[in-house]
């Protein structure tokens, strides 16, 4: 599993979110677990992509149901993704404010991904800015 240290930085305004696309991947699944001084935390994204893609620029932001961001993690993706298929990321990250997503009530907690740019088998890139 990558161990990544997060700074404060990442939490910080909403510019990372502003350029991005919210609808191409959708959450079907999220887990945080805390161990020790770390959050693990695994997440399955699914993909609505008209072609399929060879990488993928992507975050995945955790907010409170009061719209206070709690974390991000990356969701970036190298490999060969065909239309609808899903792909799981995540890793153990310390540092963060990403424990507060395993206290808070499962129905308080919004996941949602951030896709910035894709680029597709035929060698096509979007970026969304």
């Amino acid at each position: 599993m990558r161990y990544i240290f997060l700074s404060a930085a990442l939490f910080a305004g909403g510019n990372a979110y502003a350029a991005c696309n919210d609808n191409l991947l959708t959450i079907k699944e999220w887990s945080v677990n805390v161990k020790a001084d770390e959050a693990e935390v695994a997440v399955t994204l699914a993909s609505s992509l008209k072609k399929p893609a060879r990488m993928i620029d992507a975050s995945v932001i955790f907010s409170d149901a009061l719209g206070q961001r709690i974390g991000q993690i990356p969701a970036d993706f190298d490999e060969k993704l065909a239309i609808g298929a899903t792909y799981t990321t995540g890793g153990s990250f310390a540092g963060t404010k990403l424990d507060r997503a395993a206290k808070l009530d499962r129905h308080d907690v919004n996941v949602t991904a951030c896709l910035r740019g894709v680029v597709y088998e035929d060698g096509t890139k979007e970026e969304f800015k």
